[in-house]
């Protein structure tokens, strides 16, 4: 079973997830069972463990062994099955596919529900087997991972296995299951289990019984069903299953569903055969990206089955072959043990996600004006003109980091891309002039030449045409060095660039590993440096974009605003470094002020100037409003100007959400109007409601108390760590908002979950919290603009959500 390439980090993402980290990557801690628990949990002596788990793998030539599993009733068997083995140790071994692969030996102290089967074997795969113990052999795959199942599956005689429809069935009393045809390892038949038992094979005069896991999934690993059989002779009577399992009248039990998936389902199954055993999906879409960041993006066509208690969702590949089942549980007391999991076999794919609430929102229609597939995964808007969108693409590499980001534009009205510029794996940046009609981009790695240069160029935002380019001094030098390549200390000359109004600012270090650096800054029309000036250590440029009049920096404890054409300074405001560090700093922390990608940015501005956040204004250098700032504090601007000030009241920069308060600040009076114990953020106002995420889960609250009017906690649920994967949006009276996979829609009156966009892939954008909250749902005039985790960037009427959606 082919591991993805990066197992690693998907692995190590899961765990550190539940210290805080959030996790769009769906995956798991997954270890196999130990082959110590071939008893499944059960009371056993030290003596049937030591001969049972603890024997050494003996294997000659001939592979012969005859060491018997304890309570078999002889070994004769297993001596005909090693004996008949066509393979000598450290050979390939000839399987079919769909066969469990144990952890470990089993046997009738083992409940047949309880096998804890990890993987199913699958095509061209190639097992080398490294031992044989009774009617068991042991097999490592590609990645020398190893695995137990019957010797019986690769002798010949097994070849004669016919694959049957799925029937229930009835067994005689006192009859017994066997671990292949013959076979001296048996259970007693469980007619309780055997009721959701199904017939799927035969050979000769048996029947192959699949039996479903008492438990599909727990702790980040999945589980399959097992392959027993059964004499013919002791099957009573056989029920078919009807085709149309999720459309079925009576409809079947979900777990039934679940059960026929696991065991009929595979990489060779195909559309047609899908559509005649489930029946028609109830909506086709397009897939998240199926492989790694770092590799070209793999997108394709997923069918989705839709019940009050589970979705399934199948995606296949250009052939029309099954390469993923998803399943999505809502949250129940059944369900209550299946977190999630993960589960990769070459190219194919099983995932189980439980929802954290206990609802499932059904798929509702919105047709979109356009849509534009990109070819990273997430796609931000960053900044609207009449006539274009400019955009920004991020593959979601792993805690931030990336492969590949790009700057691109798109036709407003049609969503055709006019140009693009990917940045590779450095740092970039891209900030709009002044007049809103060109784009300076800085890059610090060349994708063409495939090095690091660091690169301003100034481009035309309709066409992407070079308008002019700036290199700083000595960039030739570095990179021209005969006999040095670039390592991690020198990659990056600059350390980045700012706008102010008509300006470009180009933050360089006054030398290699210096703290003191100079501002060049540049007419942002021409290029032609204007004026330059040297920064002493700790200095710190705070510009936001090209609507700010003047070029602003923190320097020798003064914050300065100069003239953007003469460097002259027009105002100073006294300002020691803070105490307490700026939570801007903080890559989790998702910004003050949620800024809209179509407007020009107000004037005032939230700073930390000493030991006060303090509101200034950008115009006159004049303090509007302030209040104390504190360890383990957050602030956030709502859109009417108020401010929610969040705290840990133990003074740490994360915690639980029962460490936290959050008060409303009136900047007009300085006064705190609430102050309520809970987690408040991502707070949109309207009228005298404000819509929240409280404590991990959508709610809304009183805007003159912060009395809680609704949440969603049941329903919807709560996330323990919370990623800003974008904003809420209010479309007459409903919500939107993006959720962990989905762009939800929410009644706004009582916060009742209506169901989910069709076609919208969302994800867990993890350290790109701001490009999120800015640029993932946005709506201007009667356009809705939403961007997505599989490269799709789409433009939907506002009015057909309103009036012609149903619900």
């Amino acid at each position: 079973m082919k591991k993805e390439r990066n197992q690693s980090i998907w692995r190590y993402t899961c765990c550190v997830t539940l210290t805080g980290i959030t996790v769009l990557l769906l995956t798991g801690c997954m270890t196999p069972d130990p082959q110590t628990d071939a008893l499944g949990g059960q009371a056993q002596d030290s003596t049937i463990k030591a001969a049972d788990m603890k024997a050494p793998i003996q294997v000659s030539d001939t592979i012969y062994n005859d060491l018997a599993l304890p309570g078999s009733p002889t070994s004769l068997s297993a001596k005909q099955i090693s004996a008949k083995i066509p393979y000598k140790k450290g050979e390939q071994v000839k399987l079919g596919e769909g066969l469990p692969l144990f952890s470990g030996r089993k046997d009738h102290r083992v409940a047949i529900d309880q096998m804890k089967i990890t993987y199913l074997t699958i095509p061209k795969e190639k097992y080398t087997l490294t031992g044989v113990q009774g009617e068991w052999m042991q097999v490592k795959n590609q990645q020398q991972d190893s695995y137990w199942l019957p010797a019986w599956y690769s002798l010949k005689q097994s070849d004669g296995i016919t694959q049957t429809d799925p029937h229930t069935f009835t067994v005689r009393t006192g009859s017994k299951l066997y671990l292949t045809p013959d076979s001296t390892i048996t259970w007693p038949s469980d007619q309780a289990i055997l009721k959701s038992a199904f017939t799927v094979a035969e050979w000769k005069d048996w029947v192959g019984v699949s039996i479903a896991p008492r438990i599909w999934s727990k702790e980040w690993t999945g589980y399959h069903h097992a392959l027993l059989w059964i004499k013919k002779r002791d099957v009573t009577g056989q029920t078919p299953v009807s085709d149309g399992w999720f459309v079925s009248e009576p409809s079947l039990p979900i777990s039934m569903i679940r059960h026929l998936v696991d065991t009929k389902l595979n990489q060779t199954t195909t559309t047609n055969q899908v559509a005649k055993w489930l029946g028609k999906p109830d909506w086709k879409e397009q897939s998240r990206n199926l492989n790694e960041p770092g590799d070209s993006m793999r997108v394709r066509q997923t069918w989705r089955y839709e019940r009050h208690d589970a979705h399934v969702l199948l995606t296949f590949n250009n052939n029309g072959k099954l390469t993923e089942i998803r399943w999505n549980m809502p949250a129940s007391q059944d369900n209550e043990a299946d977190l999630r999991s993960y589960e990769r076999m070459g190219t194919f794919s099983y995932i189980t996600q439980v929802a954290v609430g206990k609802s499932l929102p059904p798929t509702l229609s919105w047709k979109p004006d356009w849509v534009n597939q990109g070819d990273l995964n997430y796609t931000f808007l960053q900044a609207g003109t009449d006539d274009v969108l400019l955009m920004k693409g991020d593959d979601g590499g792993f805690s931030g980091m990336h492969y590949d980001d790009s700057y691109y534009a798109l036709d407003r009205h049609t969503g055709k891309l006019l140009w693009r510029v990917h940045n590779g794996y450095g740092p970039a940046q891209a900030v709009l002039n002044t007049k809103r009609d060109a784009v300076t981009l800085y890059t610090s790695y060349d994708t063409d030449r495939k090095q690091y240069l660091d690169r301003v160029r100034h481009i035309n935002l309709k066409d992407g045409k070079l308008l002019w380019e700036y290199r700083p001094e000595g960039q030739d030098k570095r990179n021209n060095d005969t006999n040095k390549k670039n390592t991690a200390d020198d990659r990056v000359w600059l350390n980045g660039i700012k706008a102010a109004r008509n300006v470009v600012i180009v933050d360089i270090p006054a030398a290699e590993g210096s703290s003191n650096g100079w501002i060049h800054v540049l007419n942002s029309s021409t290029g032609k440096r204007l004026w330059t000036k040297k920064l002493t250590t700790g200095y710190q440029l705070v510009n936001r974009n090209a609507d700010e009049p003047y070029v602003l920096y923190q320097e020798k404890n003064q914050l300065v605003a100069a003239d953007p054409l003469t460097g002259r300074t027009v105002w100073q405001v006294e300002a020691a470094p803070p105490a307490i560090e700026l939570i801007e700093n903080d890559s989790y922390f998702d910004g003050i002020h949620r800024y809209d990608p179509f407007a020009s940015a107000p004037l005032g501005r939230w700073m930390l100037l000493e030991d006060q956040w303090v509101l200034l204004d950008l115009t006159s250098g004049k303090k509007r409003s302030q209040f104390p700032a504190r360890t383990g504090q957050q602030l956030e601007v709502l859109n009417d100007g108020m401010v929610l000030i969040r705290e840990n009241q133990k003074g740490d920069r994360y915690g639980d959400y029962g460490d936290y308060t959050t008060s409303l600040f009136d900047p007009n009076t300085g006064k705190i109007r609430w102050t309520v114990d809970a987690k408040i953020e991502r707070g949109l106002r309207e009228a005298d409601q404000l819509y929240v995420i409280r404590n991990g889960y959508p709610a809304s609250v009183d805007y003159r108390t912060g009395e809680t009017r609704w949440d969603t906690q049941e329903s919807v649920g709560a996330n323990q760590y919370s990623t800003n994967q974008g904003s809420y949006l209010i479309i007459g009276d409903r919500l939107l908002l993006p959720r962990n996979e989905d762009l939800l829609v929410m009644d706004k009156k009582d916060g009742t979950l209506l169901g989910r966009v069709h076609d919208v892939v969302m994800g867990a954008p993890e350290h790109r919290d701001r490009d999120a909250k800015n640029g993932m749902v946005n709506r201007i005039d009667d356009m809705v603009y939403v961007g997505s985790a599989n490269g799709r960037f789409r433009v939907l009427p506002a009015d057909l959500l309103e009036g012609e959606m149903s619900f």
